[in-house]
């Protein structure tokens, strides 16, 4: 079982590389004053038919030829389940997939963030022709990391590159203690 939020994040997004998606959305959603925590994953990759989509939610099921178990999508519906929340998985053939849940922030069963910076660089390693959007939001405020906006910035540099990836890890590490000012606890 995966042991906290960022290691499902990253489960999810690489099925989106190898669902051949050119963009995907990162966005995290969690208010203390509220008591939830929402969490979702989109793209705009190949897609998924309806028996995909409910055969995708048995952790038995996978397309991979690396490994026998399909974990992403199976451990957030379970959290979701876990945590008295609820699950959303949406997606057509040719236009993407959504994967989300919402639960109550304070429910004890909620696993831990992890290291979401370290996530987020090894996604743009793993794939720098996506376009990698994280968007995070808690009652203290809100940042928005594009990597399109980045490498407009950086023009014929490489996302890649080492002093790159660590702007770009030391950038989501400072965002996140701002965001966690005031009671967030990402």
């Amino acid at each position: 079982m995966m042991q906290d939020l960022a290691m499902a994040i990253l489960d999810i997004a690489n099925n989106a590389i190898r669902a051949r998606a050119c963009c995907v959305q990162i966005t995290l959603w969690e208010s203390q004053k509220h008591d939830f925590l929402k969490l979702e994953v989109d793209d705009d990759g190949c897609g998924m038919d309806e028996q995909t989509c409910a055969q995708a939610q048995d952790p038995f099921y996978t397309t991979r030829t690396t490994r026998r178990i399909g974990l992403g999508i199976p451990f957030f519906k379970g959290i979701a389940q876990q945590c008295q929340g609820d699950f959303t998985l949406r997606s057509q053939p040719g236009r993407g997939t959504h994967i989300g849940l919402c639960v109550r922030k304070s429910h004890w069963d909620v696993p831990p963030w992890g290291n979401l910076a370290e996530t987020m660089i090894t996604l743009i390693q793993a794939s720098e022709t996506i376009r990698w959007i994280l968007e995070v939001r808690t009652d203290s405020g809100e940042f928005h990391l594009d990597t399109a906006e980045i490498q407009k910035e950086l023009e014929e540099v490489s996302l890649c590159e080492p002093s790159i990836l660590i702007w770009i890890r030391d950038y989501i590490e400072e965002q996140l203690r701002e965001v966690q000012r005031e009671g967030g606890t990402l």
